[in-house]
């Protein structure tokens, strides 16, 4: 069983940059790939940056039969701060998929993060306290985009495929040492390159 490691999680788009040829579906695929280091980072602020969002974003999250609606920047904000305020912003792919068209950016993910047997996530589940658990499962994703910014996430979980696998403890980082591995990565996704991009969607 493969187990979650933050410093794979451009993997999926490193993989679409390697042969989208197109400038604006490159720029588009860079947003992605920043916004993606930026949230785990937990710097999720510059993700809203008028270079990397739209004013008012539109968010629709399904998971385990629940969708939550983030309409607007300051429903779109809320949502960002909790889950940075409640630590829980270490997460990503274990494998995805990654297409861009002109509408926007498209994912097929198996989307994992590993936490401590007393996580709420894992309420109700026949768990170990003590032990240590990887949280996976199926997501698709269309992520338009409105002249290079992002306009939105539309996220539909694939209920009958979570799975609680127990893993390592080693497997378990916390989100300042996500922040610290990420920052090369982050290094190479600056806001100036985006800024850049956006010149295309002027002519």
């Amino acid at each position: 069983m493969k187990v979650f490691d933050v410093r794979e999680i451009t993997t999926g788009v490193d993989a679409a940059l390697a042969v989208v040829e197109n400038p604006r579906h490159r720029h588009m695929l860079k947003n992605y790939r920043r916004h993606a280091l930026l949230e785990v980072s937990g710097f999720w602020e510059d993700i809203l940056v008028p270079e990397m969002t739209v004013d008012h974003p539109l968010y629709r999250l399904t998971e385990r039969g629940r969708t939550h609606v983030c309409d607007g920047m300051k429903e779109v904000r809320e949502f960002y701060r909790e889950i940075v305020d409640n630590g829980v912003n270490v997460f990503g792919a274990l494998d995805e998929q990654v297409a861009v068209s002109d509408y926007g950016i498209f994912i097929e993910a198996v989307f994992a993060q590993v936490v401590r047997g007393t996580d709420a996530a894992l309420a109700g589940e026949d768990v170990d306290p003590d032990g240590t658990y990887q949280i996976s499962h199926r997501f698709a994703a269309a992520w338009p985009y409105r002249e290079g910014r992002l306009a939105g996430e539309f996220i539909y979980d694939d209920t009958g495929s979570w799975r609680f696998d127990e893993v390592d403890p080693s497997a378990l980082m916390s989100p300042a040492e996500a922040r610290e591995a990420l920052a090369p990565l982050l290094a190479q996704s600056p806001l100036a390159e985006i800024e850049n991009g956006l010149r295309l969607f002027r002519a």
